[in-house]
């Protein structure tokens, strides 16, 4: 009887290769293979850009731009900051100049709401310039309770009129 060693026996089967192995697939040559379809050219429009007017821009950023105030406050509320830097955001990218205007409810002394309205006018103009809006295109003034936005003697009215309006200079 002969004896065959089992490093042979694996050594023969590793040359010759398993029954279950399956034939190679066949993979087509470079030649034969086609590029994908070419992307369509995008169409170019010949129309021209739309020419956007810098002062109606920063007018229409200043339109709903009111910032209200508590009681005997001068304190910006995170509704009053989000609408500053929606403005900021405009006066980075378009020239001009605001004018911010504050405002008081009727109650309190004619020079105390002078004192406060300016208080208020200069709180927004300090975040703007926070938010990068150069001071030099910013000014500041106070009407005290001499401009209502309304004359009614409530407490709605008296909220509608503790505010600072931007304008740009009339």
């Amino acid at each position: 009887m002969r004896l065959v060693s089992v490093s042979a026996v694996l050594g023969a089967l590793a040359f010759t290769g398993c029954a279950h192995t399956a034939a190679p697939k066949e993979v087509a040559a470079p030649s034969e293979v086609s590029p994908p379809a070419p992307e369509p050219e995008p169409k170019v429009t010949t129309q021209p850009a739309a020419q956007v007017d810098p002062t109606a821009e920063v007018e229409a950023a200043l339109r709903g731009a009111t910032v209200f105030f508590d009681f005997d406050q001068a304190q910006l509320k995170p509704e009053a900051m989000a609408s500053l830097q929606r403005v900021a955001r405009v006066l980075r990218e378009h020239q001009g100049t605001v004018s911010i205007e504050g405002n008081c409810d009727e109650r309190g002394t004619e020079e105390y709401n002078l004192v406060l309205g300016q208080r208020r006018a200069e709180i927004a103009r300090k975040y703007l310039v926070d938010l990068g809006v150069s001071p030099s295109r910013l000014t500041t003034v106070s009407y005290g309770a001499l401009r209502p936005a309304n004359s009614a003697h409530t407490e709605a009215a008296w909220n509608e009129n503790r505010r600072d309006e931007l304008h740009a200079p009339r």
